[in-house]
């Protein structure tokens, strides 16, 4: 399908480009169906996303305004006063960059634009009122109750509220948090898509698959020590159980690598960093420099085992609970048919247990339930690998995923 003189604006005001695979691919589909497509994002301290497409482009803005920072830290009655009026500004001032750059932008004939989350949805709402575009409302974190909105904050609320009932679609990653959206914002929204946080299959992609491995590399990991790499790719942090799994992994002494890759920069000096090294010196490696999301099939293809840990949905919110079609690392080891160990939140439990492509983990501090599971994949490798494969090609090719979302694109 080629769409001709068609623009697209993505509204992202969060920003972190170079590590949303929903954005990237999302503008590289539509970029190949002949859409001009421009990405508005505010300033982060993310890796770029590389090479996207050749009428994708990306503006990106500073989120934190002089003015209002100025009214922050002078502590003004006025401000104190009038609470929750800063991020009331930054969404409107948001919106206003990101109108202009339309303006300095050829407009096409048909033109479609993409809110993000709350601060992008009411950038769209507005320039769609300006422009006299339509829109659609693209969910990637599921946004805090109402009630957490204190102050002037409520304004921000109530035109999120508003542009998530005047857009077009609502495109979210599965029906579990399609009903909490729903629940948050206290509306159905009438048309929903479901898109998975993903990426696309390898007979879709242009590029071809570098076969080295990167960490054996990196890390000059002998094949005869460490035969099987274990990776947990993302963030290094409590959130995905990182002390746990290294204080576990210690133990564990069937020739496992366990490597942590952060998604971004990190110091070797951070505190954090150096209290996992402590926990585990034997066969833990740290990869604190993220590469762009074009280099990172490196990533994955380097692993044998994929790790997607996340804390106990006890101490977590929506967006941790209801992780599996949200979590930008799992499809990526599945992907490349690389079985994977989770932690036993529900949406990852189901798909474990469905496809049979791994483990659920009950405690990442268990180092023998850690190493029986390890031990069982590798006796049957090739099983889990193809599970893993089948799991992916079901639940999260992002092409076939995006066919019926282009169609109602089309249509508007």
């Amino acid at each position: 399908m080629k769409i001709l003189n068609s623009s697209c604006s993505i509204f992202f005001y969060e920003g972190y480009v170079g590590v949303a695979p929903t954005i990237i691919n999302l503008a590289k589909i539509l970029d190949k169906c002949g859409y001009s497509v421009t990405i508005y994002a505010t300033k982060n301290e993310y890796p770029e996303p590389g090479e996207i497409g050749k009428e994708v482009k990306t503006f990106y803005f500073g989120k934190k305004f002089k003015a209002i920072e100025f009214l922050k830290e002078t502590n003004l009655k006025f401000f104190a006063k009038y609470k929750g009026l800063a991020p009331v500004f930054q969404a409107v001032i948001f919106a206003v960059q990101s109108g202009i750059e339309f303006l300095r932008n050829r407009i096409r004939k048909k033109n479609i634009n993409i809110g993000v989350d709350l601060y992008g949805s009411v950038a769209a709402l507005i320039n769609s009122y300006i422009f006299r575009q339509k829109f659609l409302y693209l969910s990637l974190e599921i946004d805090q109750r109402p009630e957490e909105y204190k102050g002037f904050a409520i304004i921000l609320r109530k035109l999120a509220d508003w542009a998530y009932q005047k857009s077009e679609c609502v495109i979210i990653q599965d029906e579990e948090r399609f009903e909490t959206l729903c629940e948050n914002y206290q509306y159905r929204h009438p048309k929903v898509f479901y898109l998975p946080n993903s990426t696309f299959a390898l007979d879709s992609q242009a590029l071809e698959i570098d076969t080295t491995n990167f960490f054996r590399e990196k890390f000059n990991l002998s094949q005869e020590q460490f035969p099987y790499i274990v990776l947990q790719a993302g963030m290094i942090n409590g959130t995905v159980c990182a002390k746990p799994l290294a204080e576990a992994f210690a133990s564990i002494e069937n020739g496992c690598a366990l490597i942590f890759h952060e998604r971004v920069p990190r110091e070797v000096g951070d505190p954090y960093i150096e209290s996992l090294r402590q926990v585990n010196s034997k066969n833990l490696f740290l990869s604190l420099e993220p590469l762009p999301y074009d280099m990172i099939d490196r990533i994955y293809t380097s692993s044998t085992i994929g790790l997607a840990f996340y804390k106990s949905f006890k101490d977590n919110n929506d967006n941790i609970v209801k992780i599996a079609n949200a979590s930008g690392k799992l499809p990526q080891y599945l992907k490349y048919g690389k079985p994977v160990l989770v932690s036993d939140l529900p949406s990852l439990s189901r798909l474990i247990e469905l496809y049979k492509c791994g483990f659920v983990i009950q405690d990442p501090s268990d180092y023998k339930e850690i190493e029986s599971a390890i031990e069982q994949i590798i006796s049957n490798y090739d099983k889990y690998s193809r599970n893993a494969k089948t799991c992916f090609e079901a639940e999260f090719d992002f092409s076939k995923k995006m066919e019926p979302i282009l169609s109602f694109i089309e249509k508007l």
